[in-house]
């Protein structure tokens, strides 16, 4: 006996049983030129095998085992599945209806009875709106009975066209609910568009908004002009769609007028925070204490937003007024911190005044000198005064410390001059018999020197100069030749009386 060809058919039968339930598996992934080839594939092995049956039967004598005989156990494959798919394991299910299917290939009943439970499972989830399921799940099922053309007895060719016509007729339901369900929430989405549109131009806002108001209010109606731009013209109705243009247009302008008066409250915010930074230094620099450093800085930063003012809105009122208040309020702060940055100086001028102390014996020399100290150091002290009335005060001052330093240099040079005039005097008395015939020549040469030669004429006036010239001329003309040079030189190099001395 030949046992080689029931080895080769229980082979051909395992991989037809296995290439059926792998291609559901696939659910239907594979295209329809693949199908087509499967399917002929298929068919030539069902020849094959069945005439391997009957080649079996003539030499074995053994029958083929009848469809009848698996029917039990089919009955229970389905069985499991169809209570599976209940449940909505619609995975498991599969499994076993390929199971029962296998065990009777071509059995239409068992077919249609695997069918209209997938057309049960795709109804409720049609019911319960799960439409891609539904839809895929068909999808699949279709491929699967089309494959069992290859096994179901011709009489059964139409019910299986019938069973095909009704899945195309049930996806085709799917198509129309979902393109329904498409248009109703479209519709339903644009009247809400339409309606929040409306909404938001109804808010009226106010140049006194502030920024945090408009701008997401502006960014509201933004993003409700972006939905409605980005509607497809061909799912909207023609009401609807003159209404969208209509409110775009709307929009469009809303949003440009709100934007140039978010830029106007910007500004206009700008303004209000720069005019408390202003006022915060002044009031700052106004508590600082005068000789601090930091009221400098704070003016100084004061002003530098002022300035700021003029340079973010130069064509707003609210500007213009906010700097010209402000600058009142910069020059008044610079007013009081200057004047009393000035009265404490002139209390420091007063204080050194006190301690100039002039004493009745004192040379007048001296008391130049201690005068002229406490001018210097008016002087640096009056470098710092800012306040007009108080400066106004130091020059006063600095006049009447220039006038007694003028007087005492004025007494001084008299002092000196009456010194001068009265050694001309006592030398032309003492040597006034030299003159003429008889003149000691050596005797008025030492008297010159004596009495005349430390006189600065620097110190005196014209007329004291005019007597000076005459009694040094008078005796330096009864000098010999010889003595007159030396004398010269010698009265030109001798040291002169100081006027200090005075």
């Amino acid at each position: 006996m030949n046992l080689k060809a029931p080895w080769v058919f229980t082979i051909i039968f395992s991989t037809c049983i296995f290439i059926i339930m792998a291609f559901y598996a696939g659910k239907a992934s594979t295209n329809i030129a693949t199908i087509d080839n499967l399917a002929t594939s298929l068919d030539d092995l069902q020849l094959d095998v069945q005439h391997l049956e009957q080649e079996l039967a003539k030499k074995t004598g053994i029958e083929v085992r009848s469809k009848n005989q698996k029917a039990p156990k089919a009955d229970q494959a389905f069985a499991k599945a169809e209570a599976l798919l209940k449940q909505g394991d619609l995975a498991n299910a599969g499994l076993y209806f390929s199971n029962g299917i296998s065990q009777e290939p071509g059995n239409w009943a068992k077919i249609n009875r695997y069918q209209q439970s997938v057309l049960d499972y795709c109804r409720q989830r049609i019911d319960n709106g799960d439409y891609e399921m539904a839809f895929n799940v068909l999808g699949d099922m279709n491929t699967f009975m089309r494959t069992q053309a290859l096994y179901v007895p011709v009489q059964d060719i139409e019910k299986l066209q019938q069973a095909l016509t009704d899945l195309a007729q049930l996806k085709q339901s799917i198509v129309d609910k979902i393109n329904q369900a498409s248009q109703t929430e479209t519709t339903q989405f644009v009247k809400t568009l339409l309606s929040q549109g409306d909404e938001l131009l109804a808010q009226n806002l106010a140049a006194a908004d502030k920024p945090d108001k408009i701008t997401p209010h502006v960014e509201a109606l933004k993003e409700n002009l972006f939905a409605l731009q980005s509607l497809d013209a061909n799912v909207v109705e023609q009401k609807e769609s003159s209404q969208i243009t209509l409110q775009i247009t709307q929009l469009e302008n809303t949003i440009a007028s709100l934007e140039q008066l978010l830029t106007t409250a910007q500004a206009a915010n700008t303004i209000s925070t720069l005019a408390q930074q202003a006022t915060q230094f002044i009031d700052n620099a106004k508590k600082e204490p005068t000789q601090s450093d930091f009221v400098l800085y704070y003016l100084t930063s004061a002003e530098s937003i002022i300035r700021q003012l003029v340079l973010v809105a130069p064509n707003m009122e609210m500007a213009k007024t906010q700097i010209a208040t402000l600058s009142e309020q910069l020059d008044q702060a610079k007013q009081e911190i200057a004047k009393r940055q000035s009265e404490r100086v002139w209390h420091e001028i007063e204080q050194a005044l006190e301690q100039l102390e002039i004493e009745k014996n004192t040379t007048v020399q001296k008391t130049i000198e201690q005068l002229l100290q406490f001018r210097q150091r008016l002087a640096e002290k009056a470098s710092k005064l800012s306040s007009i009335e108080v400066l106004e005060k130091a020059q006063a001052m600095m006049k009447k410390i220039n006038n007694a330093i003028a007087d005492l240099r004025s007494a001084q040079t008299r002092a000196y001059e009456r010194w001068a005039i009265n050694k001309i005097t006592t030398f032309y008395n003492r040597y006034q018999n030299e003159l003429g015939v008889g003149t000691d020549e050596d005797r008025v040469y030492s008297g010159i020197i004596e009495f005349l030669g430390n006189i600065d004429m620097r110190y005196l006036s014209t007329p004291a100069q005019t007597a000076y010239n005459e009694a040094f001329q008078k005796f330096y003309g009864e000098l010999h030749d010889e003595q007159k040079i030396p004398i010269s030189s010698k009265m030109t190099l001798m040291d002169k009386k100081p006027l200090s001395d005075f």
